[in-house]
């Protein structure tokens, strides 16, 4: 059974590996799809949980989940293979149509690169927390962490769980509540192979041939990729335009109404939204 009802599921073969993806299904009016990637320590489920329904109201979604176990044949795991990930479900569920492409976190940052080497399958962009380039901050944290996960302590969900949200958020949640996300982040997919491949990112080259309609989205209290990121995403992008969320880097979790409200506005073409706008906040 789906993680939300009326989503059909599938695969399509990529690199040697199987990638599941979701579909919402095509809508009246037959506007472009919208295509969900999503971030290192998550899947579709996981990340897209409150998302995906929001959207899937007004549009056809299609989210899937990276494979990070590929064929030995395939070479270390590399960018390049979740680029080819995304783009094979797109050319399967969307032939010949551009789509809406929406990255978070590690998925803005494969989201940048499939529009950058195929635009033609792009329509519109909006990268969620994402990043450039891995600077010496992200480095440490990504050290912590893998000392953390490679003596299985028992303080790495916390640790997470600590850096992904904002201050405000954790300091407002019940006792309860905190440990229920923290068994969650315990309970979730393996995040030891893409945080490698996180240590290494630098699409900082590849940018200035994105072509599509662009919709960078920042967090203010972001401590894993902070929001200077996304400031520099968006000077790096031609068709660009900005806006800040007050929220950690789990702005998936944190403000899934308001990231909705920025994603279906910008989809909808608002005449505002020019190419070098700062957006005004929205209370969602």
């Amino acid at each position: 059974m789906s993680f939300y009802p009326g989503i059909t599921e599938g695969t399509v073969r990529a690199d040697g590996v199987e990638v599941k993806y979701y579909d919402s299904g095509e809508k009246p009016g037959g506007g472009a799809p919208i295509v969900l990637l999503h971030g290192t320590g998550g899947s579709a489920e996981n990340n897209f949980a409150a998302l995906l329904p929001m959207l899937s109201f007004r549009h056809r979604v299609i989210a899937l989940d990276f494979v990070d176990e590929i064929p030995e044949e395939s070479g270390p795991l590399a960018l390049d293979h979740f680029v080819s990930q995304a783009s094979a479900v797109i050319n399967k569920l969307s032939p010949g149509r551009p789509v809406t492409l929406v990255g978070y976190s590690l998925g803005a940052v494969v989201a940048a690169l499939v529009a950058a080497e195929q635009p033609e399958l792009v329509r519109n962009l909006v990268l969620v927390a994402g990043w450039m380039k891995t600077d010496e901050q992200q480095k440490l944290r990504n050290s912590v962490w893998q000392q953390l996960h490679d003596s299985q302590s028992a303080a790495l969900a916390e640790f997470m769980l600590l850096t992904a949200f904002s201050s405000r958020f954790v300091a407002t949640r019940p006792p309860a509540e905190l440990q229920k996300l923290i068994a969650g982040i315990k309970a979730g997919p393996s995040r030891a192979r893409k945080m490698r491949v996180n240590r290494t990112v630098d699409i900082s080259a590849k940018l200035s041939a994105v072509r599509a309609r662009t919709l960078v989205i920042g967090c203010s209290d972001d401590q894993m990729a902070p929001i200077r990121h996304s400031h520099a995403l968006f000077g790096a992008i031609d068709d660009s335009r900005f806006v800040e969320i007050s929220s950690g880097h789990a702005v998936v979790h944190e403000r899934p109404a308001e990231l909705f409200t920025r994603i279906d506005n910008f989809v909808q073409g608002h005449a505002s939204d020019d190419a070098g706008a700062v957006l005004a906040p929205v209370h969602a």
